[in-house]
């Protein structure tokens, strides 16, 4: 392990240990984010592992961010959550931009597009943070490369709830390689075209969300039976190699980044 990489875990560890003290020292100011707190740390998966996947609550994610390290200042820039029943998409939808409350790089603008005029006006993450939590509430998360969405979430989280996402997540990058038989890193674009899907609307966090549902459409139908359960269709695959266990699959199933920007 680099010296860099245990100086970023170490941060991460750091944010950890000063959410369970404020945990335990700072009451919440506001009924919503005390109720936002007790849904996360009374949340269950054993209800959700058991139904069925078509008629489960699913909530496709994806995000624009500042930059790779979220415990290293970077922060994010958009969000997009698109509510599915199964396989199919509801309609129903969160999408927004966000104030990093820094400012955005040369860099990742040129990858999303997105400055600092663009979220001038946006909410912080502190402000979106409410909705956020309430729209995932009891949801299977599903994204691809959905553990560098979900540790700048849970960096917020940590922050503002003082304490982590506890929603059951799934990689489409880890789907399929179980569905394809291949190894390595596949970006969302040669993922798409390897299920026929056409890429549109790329690098911005509602377009990404778009094409990964339809990704996960496609590979969860392969994958699963009729009467297949979110236990059955997590079982399918393997820990996420880059983020672990906890962002594949239900932390209740294992012991226990998007490179680009998405």
């Amino acid at each position: 392990m680099s010296f860099r990489r245990l100086a970023l875990e170490l941060r991460e560890l750091s944010e950890l240990v000063g959410a369970n003290v404020r945990r335990r020292l700072q009451p919440f100011h506001s009924q919503r984010r005390s109720a936002n707190f007790r849904r996360c740390q009374g949340f269950d998966a054993t209800r959700l592992l058991a139904t069925r996947l078509n008629q489960a609550r699913v909530v496709i994610l994806d995000t624009e961010t500042t930059g790779l390290e979220p415990f290293a200042g970077d922060a994010l820039v958009e969000i997009a959550m698109l509510e599915y029943r199964g396989l199919e998409p509801t309609g129903r939808e969160l999408c927004s931009m966000i104030h990093p409350g820094r400012p955005i790089p040369a860099r990742a603008t040129a990858i999303h597009g997105l400055t600092d005029a663009d979220v001038a006006d946006a909410p912080s993450p502190e402000r979106i943070l409410d909705n956020v939590v309430e729209f995932l509430d009891g949801g299977l998360i599903v994204g691809h490369h959905v553990g560098f969405d979900l540790r700048f979430l849970n960096r917020a989280t940590l922050r503002h709830l003082h304490c982590r996402l506890p929603f059951p997540a799934l990689n489409t990058m880890v789907l399929f390689q179980a569905w394809s038989g291949r190894r390595g890193y596949f970006s969302l674009d040669q993922v798409a075209r390897a299920c026929g899907i056409d890429v549109r609307d790329r690098h911005n966090a509602r377009g990404d969300a778009v094409v990964c549902g339809e990704i996960f459409q496609h590979l969860g139908a392969q994958l699963t039976a009729a009467n297949a359960t979110v236990a059955d269709l997590l079982a399918v695959t393997a820990p996420d190699p880059e983020y672990g266990p906890h962002y594949s699959r239900s932390p209740r199933q294992t012991d226990s980044g998007e490179r680009d920007l998405h």
